[in-house]
Order: C-alpha cells, then sequence, then structure tokens
C-alpha cells in the first residue's frame, strides 16, 4: 500500500497515518507536556485512542496525519473542518518544524477546499504555539474557554483565525 503524501518541504513529509505508525505516535501521546497542550488527546496515554488517531481522516472533512523527518514521526498535525492543531515530540520543539509545514499545509488545505477561514485555538499557557500561528498570518480573535481531556477539565484559551487569501 502505498502512503498518502499532503505536503513536503525541504525537511518534513505531512502523510496519513497509517497504524505502523501506532508506537511512534504513540510514544508522542505518552509524553504529558505535549497531550496536555490539546483538546482531546487523553492522560495517560490510551493506545486504543491513539490507534484510533492512525486511521485517515474522511476527504471531505479535512487533511491529518504524521509529520516525519527523516523517515521518524516527529508529530502530528491535522485540519478538520477548518479548525487546525499540531503536536510534536519534545526533541523536536524549538526547530520551526510547525511553521514550516503549516506553511505547506494551509497552501494545500485553501487549494483543496473551499473554507473561508482556518482556525485554530492555544491554550493561553502555551505562547510558543501562538507565535507559530502569528508566524503563519493567523490573528487574535479572542479569548474563550476550551477543552483539555489530558488536563482533566476546562482551561483559558485564545482563539485564532486566518482568512482565505484574497485571488
Amino acid at each position: 500500500m502505498s502512503e498518502t503524501v499532503y505536503a513536503t518541504t525541504d525537511r518534513l513529509i505531512w502523510r496519513a497515518a497509517t497504524l505502523a505508525d501506532l508506537d511512534a505516535l504513540h510514544a508522542i501521546a505518552s509524553e504529558f507536556e505535549v497531550v496536555r497542550q490539546t483538546s482531546t488527546w487523553p492522560w495517560p496515554a490510551d493506545r486504543d485512542f491513539t490507534a484510533s488517531r492512525c486511521q485517515p481522516m474522511p476527504r471531505d472533512e479535512g487533511l491529518g496525519g504524521v509529520v516525519t523527518s527523516q523517515g521518524e514521526v516527529i508529530g502530528m498535525m491535522g485540519l478538520d473542518h477548518g479548525k487546525m492543531g499540531y503536536m510534536f515530540a519534545p526533541a523536536h520543539w524549538g526547530k520551526g518544524y510547525a511553521t514550516e509545514l503549516g506553511h505547506a499545509a494551509i497552501d494545500v488545505i485553501f487549494a483543496r477546499y473551499d473554507w473561508s477561514r482556518i482556525e485554530a485555538c492555544v491554550f493561553d499557557d502555551n505562547p510558543a504555539s501562538g507565535r507559530v500561528l502569528e508566524k503563519l498570518g493567523f490573528a487574535r480573535v479572542g479569548p474563550c474557554e476550551g477543552p483539555s481531556a489530558a488536563r482533566g477539565g476546562v482551561f483559558p484559551i485564545i482563539n485564532y483565525a486566518l482568512p482565505r487569501p484574497q485571488a
């Protein structure tokens, strides 16, 4: 079976996840500092939940999958119904990967879907992710609250939006 590749950059490949990615993705999901910044990933890590994320997303809903560097799974990125999310293993933080792949993913999404904008949100205690979104051209559209399964509650978040570029 061939891989479905969504985007490539000089250093990264964003492709559909498969069950062959389960061990590597579960290792990332087993890092509390990673999943605490997501809304749906549980803590402690749940292998069945991770396996559910190794299934292809229906194409009419968006694109999601693993991010690899030199064949190693280093993270995950998805754009689901116009909402962007990503997570990377701590060993790969601060290397510009989220920004690099984010630009490529945004181009792919706006070329493939007629969404008027892409939205993203970050917990207010995750300023690094907010900086990534700002580098990608997102603007803050307001604060609110959102769930974190790993933290077991609802916490302050900052919403961001990126409008479709004008033709």
